[in-house]
């Protein structure tokens, strides 16, 4: 049985790191190349030690016509004009290609353009995209030869919320987002000022991006797609304390008649293992840690209603790297490529 070709575009990152672990434990894949403008030539294992005795590649320098002719899958993880370059060329050189930043998220490039604050490049490829959460897209990611992986803060969010406003059990004002993600969601950059993260961050909370947060308007562009109608949400973020993971919060004004028994029902009833393997509906919102999560392709969700506030709480954790990206990338890729949707990701530590 011939093996799936399959290339990563970026694959220096944290998340190409997660990617290369994940890909080599998958029985149908073939693993081509790792392109890496700024350390060509660099064996994988010298420059990520992880991977030293996992992987014998070497990253390379390439063109985008020379990574589609090797590949079947292209995995980008490129930003900005970057990824504007190489999607469309690698497309045309007949791969399928899986975003990893935010470029191919929205349908419309005018939202793009106003929460990332540059032009959207690519604009005539959009109509064929397809948002990659596969609890709500499956089958459109089946047939899609370009996929935007969400984002791992959206992921976290969507996954909360999104089967009480698909059936109607919550109030459409007042939804909040409040989440907690570590210092790997900033992604692994090549700059002195990391030397500083540590000692900005122990001990310490911080909130930022409040009202302006990319992940914004994704979110609430998934949850329009749950309720079948547009729906505005305030997301509060923060820099968390932790290498990895992400600890979401939601609220919302549950409608009457609404009970936690009955909104761990509703979070059963849309969750279920066929919709969503990866997702496990815990007990109780104290029962949603990050710890359970950490370095699997698993959302840990529970709900609770505050009656005396009348408040619905909705708790969710992720891994940032895993589910929150390339986890979930090769979720999208088993499913473009008519695997089991679990291959590869299950019973594995990323």
């Amino acid at each position: 049985m011939s093996k799936l070709r399959v290339s990563i575009v970026g694959a220096s990152g944290l998340v190409g790191e997660c990617l290369i672990k994940a890909l080599l434990g998958h029985p149908r894949v073939e693993l081509k190349l790792l392109v890496s403008e700024h350390a060509a030539g660099r064996a994988i294992g010298e420059l990520l030690p992880a991977l030293a005795g996992e992987c014998e590649l070497k990253t390379v320098s390439a063109t985008p016509a020379e990574v589609a002719q090797a590949s079947d899958v292209v995995f980008c993880a490129k930003k900005g004009a970057e990824t504007f370059q190489w999607v469309p060329a690698l497309l045309d050189g007949g791969a399928k290609v899986i975003d990893i930043g935010g470029e191919f998220r929205f349908r419309d490039a005018a939202v793009y353009e106003t929460w990332y604050k540059e032009p959207h490049a690519c604009k005539d490829l959009l109509k064929q995209t397809v948002w990659g959460l596969p609890e709500l897209c499956r089958e459109e990611i089946r047939a899609a030869k370009l996929v935007g992986n969400p984002g791992c803060y959206v992921t976290s969010a969507v996954l909360a919320l999104a089967p009480f406003v698909a059936q109607g059990l919550v109030e459409d004002a007042g939804l909040i987002v409040d989440s907690y993600s570590g210092l790997s969601g900033a992604g692994r950059q090549f700059n002195a000022k990391l030397s500083n993260l540590f000692v900005d961050v122990d001990e310490n909370l911080r909130a930022y991006g409040v009202g302006n947060h990319k992940h914004t308007p994704e979110i609430e562009q998934g949850l329009a797609r749950a309720a079948g109608r547009d729906l505005k949400a305030t997301f509060v973020p923060h820099l968390a304390p932790l290498d990895r993971g992400i600890l979401t919060t939601a609220f919302a004004r549950p409608k009457p008649g609404l009970t936690t028994e009955k909104a761990l029902a509703a979070l059963k009833d849309f969750h279920t293992p066929a919709r969503a393997p990866f997702v496990r509906v815990r007990a109780a919102v104290g029962d949603v840690n990050v710890r359970d999560v950490a370095f699997t392709n698993y959302c840990d969700v529970s709900a609770q209603v505050v009656e005396r506030s009348g408040q619905l709480v909705v708790a969710s954790a992720l891994d940032n790297l895993v589910k929150g990206a390339a986890g979930q990338a090769l979720q999208n890729m088993n499913l473009m490529s008519g695997f089991e949707e679990t291959l590869g990701l299950k019973g594995r530590s990323l």
